[in-house]
């Protein structure tokens, strides 16, 4: 299944996120940001997409630059960083989505399989979370 999963992420890369001028990274950082919940802390996307934060500050870097993120300092506690979608940033993340999805059913046609397959590919992730080892073929 990690097999699968790691093909099917290499298609949707090589097809869909790489023309866009993204990583899968920088693309889950993005819809990280704009599933949570108002402003979100960098600590709490590494959380959410399970990157290490060091990828995850390069890949919000990535996306200040495109103009899709933006960061602001607290009034409360100048120490932290919260980071919200831009709208451009919202409208590519909704394209970058469709495209995914048709490239997503283009590779796995049956629904059925497709659904499995990807709630696998959920669970498998390319970032392992910290204190969690896994073996092989986890």
């Amino acid at each position: 299944m990690a097999r699968v999963a790691a093909h099917l992420r290499g298609e949707v890369e090589r097809r869909v996120l790489e023309p866009a001028g993204v990583s899968w990274t920088a693309f889950a950082a993005l819809t990280a940001i704009i599933d949570g919940q108002d402003a979100m802390r960098m600590h709490v996307v590494a959380a959410a997409t399970g990157m290490a934060q060091g990828t995850t500050r390069s890949a919000v870097a990535r996306l200040e630059r495109l103009g899709w993120v933006s960061r602001s300092t607290p009034s409360r506690d100048h120490r932290q960083v919260e980071l919200l979608a831009t709208e451009s940033g919202r409208q590519r993340a909704a394209q970058l989505r469709a495209a995914v999805a048709s490239v997503e059913q283009q590779l796995i046609p049956d629904p059925r399989t497709r659904h499995v397959l990807l709630v696998v590919a959920e669970r498998v992730r390319p970032y392992p979370r910290r204190g969690r080892r896994q073996g092989r073929g986890a």
